[in-house]
């Protein structure tokens, strides 16, 4: 894929793998942040969609994730301080933070602390609260195959492309266990309910029709609570819906920038 491009970036205790797409950062960028056990790989043809309109975008992999280094983290607020690092670092300005489930709380967490660095938020299939059921939070490790598929039967709309879902699979699956077991951690301390008035930085929320893992009520609460914020409902999309119908959230993405 010569059109994206790789990276990496040494911060205080770990290195941080990334890709960017698109022109060349010289004004406003979309920033991507993966959900629990994800890697940048779920963000590629969103990224490509991006590009093709002329919008600039970047995908990071958490610390533990993907090609960057290894750590144990098992708190949102701790993850997005790393997000924070990776911003400053690579001096980025006129950003849109984009999450999506965990990476969602992550982009939540730093736009409730530095809104400074932040032009819009952008939330995909996530929530305020994200609590995690006990069959997948317990059998993460028990049996890691089995709960890969749980996830994955909850992940995306019965309209999904089959070689999303196998793709899907084979990406949990390079998950170091641990790794999952502490987002799913991460992710079911995860409570910022009574902060979203708080925020006044743009938001665009996203999420599927057919989520079942971030259900729409998730993010139609968090509009309802968030002062300005836009919301859609994208039908025939499950939980990873930048996934299922990248041309549409790209679209959607790029009209939220144009407006802000």
């Amino acid at each position: 894929m010569s059109w994206l491009r790789p990276g990496s970036l040494s911060l205080s205790d770990h290195r941080i793998a990334y890709c960017e797409a698109g022109p060349q950062v010289l004004s406003s960028v979309v920033v991507c942040v993966h959900g629990a056990g994800g890697n940048r790989d779920s963000w590629i043809p969103l990224m490509r969609n991006l590009a093709g309109q002329g919008v600039s975008s970047l995908a990071l992999e958490l610390p533990g994730h993907g090609e960057s280094g290894v750590a144990q983290i098992s708190d949102v607020k701790e993850y997005s301080r790393y997000v924070v690092q990776f911003l400053e670092a690579k001096r980025l300005k006129s950003v849109y933070l984009t999450g999506h489930s965990m990476g969602g709380a992550v982009a939540l967490a730093s736009v409730m602390s530095h809104a400074e660095l932040l032009k819009g938020v952008i939330l995909i299939g996530s929530g305020a609260k994200l609590r995690v059921k006990d069959s997948i939070l317990e059998g993460v490790k028990s049996d890691f195959r089995k709960t890969v598929d749980e996830i994955i039967g909850y992940a995306f709309s019965p309209a999904a492309d089959p070689s999303l879902i196998q793709e899907g699979t084979r990406g949990l699956l390079r998950c170091n266990v641990d790794t999952m077991h502490n987002d799913f951690i991460a992710c079911d301390r995860f409570d910022v309910l009574s902060e979203l008035e708080s925020i006044t930085t743009p938001a665009l929320i996203l999420c599927g029709e057919d989520d079942l893992l971030t259900p729409p009520k998730y993010s139609q609460f968090m509009s309802g609570k968030i002062p300005n914020a836009k919301l859609t409902i994208v039908p025939q999309s499950g939980h990873m819906v930048m996934l299922e119908q990248p041309g549409v959230i790209g679209g959607l993405i790029t009209q939220f920038i144009n407006e802000f």
